[in-house]
């Protein structure tokens, strides 16, 4: 693995922007450097690596991180796919920036979505000690599992009947440590026995697929739980006497709302409905990208791509660039307890990159654990 140094860009960080060069060695991130450093001098690290990336006239990002990958054009998760059809959403993926992933399995038969879970395990998905060591595409950190636990009156395009109640039962048949996600109706699971249970098991628990009242999304968000899967989608719509999850996850600081900025799942008006009331901070994008999407007409997942969902809500005026960077990576690493590692540019993190070009906002280059793809 060679050392690289990313220079000159309009370096965008989670605490801030500043015109630096990104020292990386082994994949990761050592240091960002400018003329203020007081250790080596910037043409001595450059002479140092193996590799120097041009950046000039780029917003250099960290890599985007998606937490709702159903599939693509290549590869249909919610069914068996291969591992040629795997590798090719990686591939495509990372072309589009994302650089970490959670391969999402929807609600089916408990046999199935088992053996897709030990499936992805077995291909390094949770896998920790991968993570740096394979640049073929985008890494899979974890995987969520959205259902089947989800309300029977809110299933979207889950098939109904594999939905079920949430249990220990079910949750021991599917979890294992590559798991980092559960979507689930909360309202269903009494006394948060559930979530209480997932959350020992360190997987992280977001309310989707429900129709809770706003009393029962509040009770949810006091029993830990702190995140809305695709946010207004497959739950009870905003009613002025009848506020409802919605509501609930707007109004408490505690919860992030993730949400599919395509201009079909959401207008850019609800967009930025959202991002006034939550804040940069708390809102986490994602594609919910399948592999029918929209492409019939109809909303079974989604069709568009994390790097188009940030140039609309920049184009559509609803937040900064820099702001919206922050909502399609740091925010969702951090939303698993990642943010050490992706989604980030510090030292000691995993060396994703996303050269943009600062006119068009288009990519132009990805760079993938220290390699440039």
């Amino acid at each position: 693995m060679s050392n690289l140094v990313v220079s000159g860009g309009h370096v965008l960080t989670p605490v801030g922007e500043r015109f630096a060069d990104v020292i990386v060695r082994g994949g990761r991130i050592v240091e960002l450097s400018d003329a203020a450093s007081d250790n080596l001098s910037v043409g001595e690290k450059k002479s140092d690596a193996s590799r120097v990336l041009d950046a000039t006239g780029c917003y250099v990002t960290p890599g985007l991180v998606d937490l709702q990958v159903n599939g693509d054009a290549h590869c249909d998760l919610w069914g068996s796919p291969t591992d040629a059809d795997l590798s090719a959403m990686r591939s495509a993926l990372a072309g589009a920036g994302v650089t970490s992933f959670l391969p999402t399995l929807i609600t089916g038969d408990i046999t199935h979505l088992r053996a897709n879970v030990d499936m992805l395990t077995a291909r390094g998905a949770g896998v920790h000690d991968k993570w740096s060591q394979d640049s073929s595409g985008a890494r899979m950190v974890g995987i969520h599992l959205e259902g089947p636990c989800l309300s029977e009156k809110r299933p979207g395009v889950h098939p109904p009947e594999y939905i079920v109640a949430p249990s220990i039962e079910v949750f021991s048949a599917l979890v294992n440590d590559s798991v980092r996600l559960v979507t689930m109706a909360c309202e269903r699971d009494s006394g948060s026995t559930c979530t209480k249970w997932l959350e020992q098991h360190n997987v992280v628990v977001s309310i989707g697929h429900s129709n809770a009242t706003y009393a029962e999304a509040r009770s949810a968000f006091d029993a830990g739980v702190r995140m809305m899967t695709h946010t207004f989608n497959a739950m009870a719509p905003l009613h002025h006497r009848e506020p409802g999850a919605v509501s609930a996850a707007l109004l408490d600081r505690r919860v992030s709302c993730c949400l599919i900025a395509d201009g079909l799942h959401l207008s850019p008006q609800a967009v930025e409905l959202i991002y006034r009331l939550k804040g940069s901070d708390k809102v986490i994008l994602v594609t919910d990208i399948a592999h029918i999407g929209t492409t019939g007409g109809d909303l079974v997942g989604s069709s568009i791509t994390l790097d188009a969902a940030i140039r609309n809500v920049v184009n559509w005026g609803v937040a900064g660039f820099r702001e919206a960077i922050l909502m399609g990576s740091y925010n969702a690493a951090r939303s698993i307890g990642l943010e050490n590692e992706i989604g980030n540019i510090c030292q000691g993190a995993l060396a994703d990159l996303i050269l943009w070009d600062k006119e068009t906002l288009a990519i132009k280059q990805v760079v993938l654990g220290g390699n440039v793809l």
